[in-house]
Order: C-alpha cells, then structure tokens, then sequence
C-alpha cells in the first residue's frame, strides 16, 4: 500500500459481494451483536451509514449525536480486512474525516481483547465496557 493510498467513499450495492463475507465474519466473531448484514447494508442505503475501501479492505462509518452533550460522535462501526498492517495511518484519516464532519470524537468500539488492547496501546482511552446477561440464563449459587 502506497502512502497515497487512503480510503475512498464506495457505494455498498456494488461492493456488497465481498463486503457481505467481511460482515458475516465480524458477525461470526461477535455472536453478541444484533443485527444482520442486511440491517448493514440497509443502514448503508439510507444514508445513516458510510461504505469507506480501501483494497480488499472497509470500514463502515456512522455519525451519531451523544445526546446530553451535543457533541458529534464519529463511530468506526465495522472495519475488516486482510492487510490491516498500516492501521495507524487508517485511524490518522479517518480522525480527520472526523474533524471534517465536525465530530467530536472518534470512537470504535469491540468485544474482541486484541482489538482492546490495539486500541488501549495507540492512544485511545477505554470509558466502558458493555456486558450483558440475559435474565432467564442467571442461576443463583
């Protein structure tokens, strides 16, 4: 990958082919999430959600407003690849579409411990973790 290389804005109904199998991996490794790749794909359509590739690699954006500040958040909601060795200069542009969409934040989220630890090792700050049990799976001991 070229320095010059960087993510471009794609249109997800003529990438959906490969994208879907991404997809369906990160919803493989993450059984806890709720959606399906059409819902992503749907999402995409709307325009509530952003196709970004780069090579056989994509993110899929999405901005949200954090409701009792205002502030814009720019969230990372889906990134896969199979060359994801230049991340930080992923992450360097995508703060700056960020800061261009007037965003707040950067924000990425996973369960997965090596992504948390990728994070936590290149300035990121963990603020929570989400851990959910389903009520009718609680036994008292």
């Amino acid at each position: 990958m070229n320095m010059n290389d960087v993510p471009v804005v794609a249109d997800i109904r003529k990438e959906w082919d490969w994208v879907k199998v991404g997809i369906k991996e990160i919803l493989i490794d993450q059984p806890q999430l709720t959606y399906r790749a059409e819902d992503v794909y749907a999402e995409c359509v709307s325009g509530d959600a952003t196709l970004f590739i780069l090579e056989k690699n994509f993110a899929i954006t999405t901005i949200y407003l954090d409701k009792y500040t205002n502030d814009k958040i720019f969230l990372g909601w889906l990134t896969w690849g199979k060359n994801m060795q230049n991340c930080h200069r992923l992450v360097n542009f995508f703060e700056q579409v960020a800061r261009d969409c007037g965003c707040a934040y950067l924000e990425g989220r996973t369960s997965i411990d090596r992504l948390g630890e990728y994070y936590l090792e290149n300035g990121w700050e963990l603020e929570t973790r989400v851990f959910r049990r389903k009520l009718n799976q609680h036994t008292e001991k």
